[in-house]
């Protein structure tokens, strides 16, 4: 029992320093902290409440580091929270109305979705920026609000599509998308966690165990994305990353009998 319970205590603090670090480094941390929270015993919705606090923390620290370094654009920033954050309220409130296997296979069907778009528009994107001006107008205001809606019901690869609408639809380049993209998961998650804790569904040990490790992965992968050479590695990371769970939630999943 005392060694299950040292495995538990490790595998939160690992997966919530790799939520943290990818997240904000490019997105799909979830991809590791939200399997590893149903892993530990957490039943799908349990496990996608939990998840916020890991990826709230990593995301203020992550913001907290871009401020520092003045690569922040508050204005922007402020401008998307709000379509996101409605979003969050929507998908927060609809992902009640799902069973538990349910959830489970949205999941799965997430992460392979991340999965194509990551080998299609996000590798694009990261490759081979485009310079051009700004846009933020009602078509961006809509996709964000889609996105916030996303984030709110499971928040596993939001973070990928902010990306894609913050650098194919705005406009931005990849290290100011990705300070950006921190501040928007810290609204977003706040609102859906407060609505998750009003509920009871959050696992706070697990949670805070989670939310540590998120707080050192977020200031790495703060240093980490305004590092030169940075894009040639993200691609790498997040593909494995997803890649992997993919197989995973399939088996326990889509594939479990009984």
């Amino acid at each position: 029992m005392f060694g299950q319970e040292v495995w538990v205590v490790a595998a939160a603090l690992v997966a919530g320093a790799a939520c943290g670090f990818l997240n904000t480094v490019a997105s799909s941390g979830s991809a590791v902290s939200l399997p590893m929270l149903m892993l530990a015993g957490l039943d799908p919705i349990t496990a996608n409440a939990t998840n916020r606090i890991p990826v709230l923390l990593g995301s203020l620290s992550a913001t907290w580091s871009f401020s520092v370094k003045k690569a922040l654009p508050w204005g922007l920033a402020l401008k998307v929270c709000i379509p996101t954050s409605i979003g969050a309220v929507v998908g927060t409130r609809l992902v009640e109305q799902f069973s538990k296997r349910d959830v489970g296979i949205i999941i799965t069907a997430a992460v392979l979705l991340a999965l194509v778009l990551l080998f299609t528009k996000v590798k694009a994107a990261l490759e081979h920026p485009a310079v051009r001006p700004l846009r933020f107008g009602l078509r961006e205001v809509l996709l964000f609000f889609g996105v916030g809606v996303w984030l709110g019901f499971i928040v596993l690869d939001g973070a990928t599509y902010l990306l894609m609408v913050l650098t194919l639809g705005v406009g931005l380049s990849l290290v100011p998308a990705t300070a950006v993209k921190s501040v928007v998961l810290v609204a977003s998650t706040s609102v859906s966690m407060a609505i998750f804790t009003y509920h009871g569904e959050i696992n706070w040990t697990l949670a805070i165990l989670t939310g540590i490790g998120s707080i050192a992965g977020g200031v790495a992968g703060a240093r980490f994305t305004m590092s030169p050479n940075t894009r040639r590695y993200i691609f790498c990371l997040l593909a494995s990353t997803i890649f992997a769970e993919v197989i995973h939630l399939s088996v326990h999943y889509v594939f479990k009998t009984g």
